[in-house]
């Protein structure tokens, strides 16, 4: 009985969880749909956070650091208001870090059972992240990969050329992982 009963609260806790649902929120600032469980995009617009919620997402990351101009001042209140977990990683733009790394590849991991949505103010941050989690989380590197993961970017040759700051943190995280 007890056996059973287990098996199936475990059905019913598996059953109850889908996947993201992409069709109501088309509409968020270059959103990339990567995979079931997350979504990347630039910066949602306050009323979007209401739908992501509904399409299912239950953790929100947000990769803009504090008082930039691009970001929401009160985005914690507005995904909390969501009825969504909210995380702040500040990564600068300009001097992206490993420890930057770290700490999303930590939340991520500490998340695993959550949909979430990572994002940043156009999905560069946001993408790169994510395939460097990919990397983490034990995916094969290939050119291929780190195009799709990282689609909003473009010709990734180019724009390593204008932003090597990024380049640099990929390639050292690359050697971490």
């Amino acid at each position: 009985m007890l056996k059973q009963l287990l098996l199936t609260s475990l059905l019913i806790s598996t059953a109850s969880h889908a996947a993201i649902n992409p069709d109501d929120i088309k509409g968020v600032k270059a959103v990339q749909f990567p995979s079931e469980r997350v979504i990347t995009s630039g910066q949602p617009t306050p009323t979007q956070f209401a739908k992501l919620k509904q399409a299912g997402v239950d953790m929100v990351i947000n990769l803009i650091p504090e008082g930039n101009p691009t970001g929401l001042d009160n985005e914690g209140e507005l995904v909390a208001k969501a009825d969504m977990l909210y995380a702040r990683i500040g990564v600068d733009w300009k001097q992206p870090t490993q420890q930057d790394v770290k700490q999303f590849l930590q939340l991520m991991d500490a998340n695993k059972d959550k949909d979430v949505l990572i994002h940043c103010a156009a999905n560069y941050r946001a993408s790169a992240f994510y395939y460097l989690y990919l990397l983490h989380s034990g995916a094969e590197d290939s050119a291929s990969l780190q195009g799709e993961a990282m689609a909003p970017w473009g010709e990734l040759s180019e724009s390593f050329k204008e932003y090597p700051q990024w380049q640099q943190l990929i390639e050292e995280t690359k050697k971490s992982l």
